[in-house]
C-alpha cells in the first residue's frame, strides 16, 4: 500500500490561526520522531524507546513504529523541510533552528532504504524489538520525561506563535494523534513548575549537543507565575 506524505497523515485543525512552516500538529509530531531517532543515536534500546513513547502519552504504539508506518522516506524527507536553512529569516526557521535536523541513525536507515530492492524489510522496529520486553525502569522514566519534555516545548510554542488555539492543541493530541491527554492538561496534571523543570533539563541536553530546543515564552511565564493552564470551556 502506498504510504502517505506525514503531513497528510495528521487532519490540522480547521481553527489554524496563522499559516506558517509546519502548521500545528506536524510540528508537534515530527518533533517526537526525531527525538526517537536522536535515542537510537544514543544506544538506547530501541523496545525502550518504543515503550517510553507509548507510556507518555498513553497510547499503542511508539514513534519509531509510527515512522515505519509513515515511510521511512517521507518522514525523514519531511525532517529535511522543517530543518531548511535556505531562508534563515524564515520566522520558523529563527524559532527551531537545527531542532528538526535528521540524526545520523535517520541518515543510516534512509539509506538503507533506498538501496533495499524490498523496501518493506527496512523497518526501525523488527518483530522480535516488538516482542521484547523493557525491564529497565529507571531508563524508561528518563526517556518517558525527554518525550513528554519535547511535547510540552512544541505544544507551548505553536500556541505562543499564534498558530494555533491551546483548546486545539489539546483536540488534536488526544483525538487524531490518541493520546489520553493533551499536554497542557498533562502539565496540570503533573504540576507547572514540574513539566518546566523537565523542558528546562532537555534544553540543556540538547545544548550539550548543539542541538537548538527553544522555550517558549509562554511557557516561562506560565511557569514564573506557577497558574496551570486554563482548560475550562469558559477560559479559552
Amino acid at each position: 500500500m502506498e504510504k502517505k506524505p506525514i503531513e497528510t497523515l495528521i487532519p490540522e485543525p480547521r481553527t489554524l490561526l496563522r499559516n506558517r512552516r509546519g502548521g500545528a500538529a506536524n510540528v508537534i509530531l515530527t518533533a517526537l520522531l526525531v527525538e526517537a531517532a536522536r535515542l537510537v543515536d544514543e544506544k538506547y534500546d530501541i523496545p525502550v524507546i518504543e515503550k517510553a513513547g507509548r507510556v507518555a502519552f498513553k497510547t499503542k504504539k511508539g514513534f519509531l513504529s509510527l515512522m515505519d508506518e509513515i515511510g521511512l522516506h517521507a518522514a525523514i524527507s519531511y525532517l529535511l523541510t522543517l530543518s531548511d536553512a535556505s531562508e534563515p529569516d524564515d520566522p520558523f526557521f529563527k524559532v527551531y533552528d537545527n531542532f528538526f535536523m535528521p540524526c545520523e541513525s535517520c541518515k543510516a536507515i534512509l539509506d538503507a532504504y533506498n538501496a533495499a530492492e524490498d523496501k518493506s524489510t527496512v523497518k526501525w522496529v523488527s518483530q522480535e524489538e516488538q516482542e521484547k520486553k523493557v525491564d529497565d525502569f529507571l531508563v524508561l522514566k528518563l526517556l518517558i520525561k525527554r518525550f513528554q519534555a519535547v511535547a510540552f516545548m512544541t505544544a507551548s510554542e505553536v500556541v505562543d506563535a499564534g498558530v494555533i488555539r491551546l483548546k486545539d492543541v489539546e483536540e488534536i493530541c488526544r483525538r487524531d494523534f490518541g493520546w489520553e491527554e493533551g499536554p497542557f492538561a498533562m502539565m496540570n496534571r503533573m504540576g507547572i513548575q514540574e513539566a518546566m523543570q523537565m523542558v528546562t533539563e532537555k534544553m540543556e541536553l540538547s545544548h550539550r549537543k548543539e542541538i537548538n530546543f527553544p522555550i517558549p515564552k509562554l511557557l516561562i511565564t506560565q511557569a514564573q507565575n506557577n497558574t496551570p493552564w486554563p482548560l475550562n470551556p469558559s477560559e479559552y
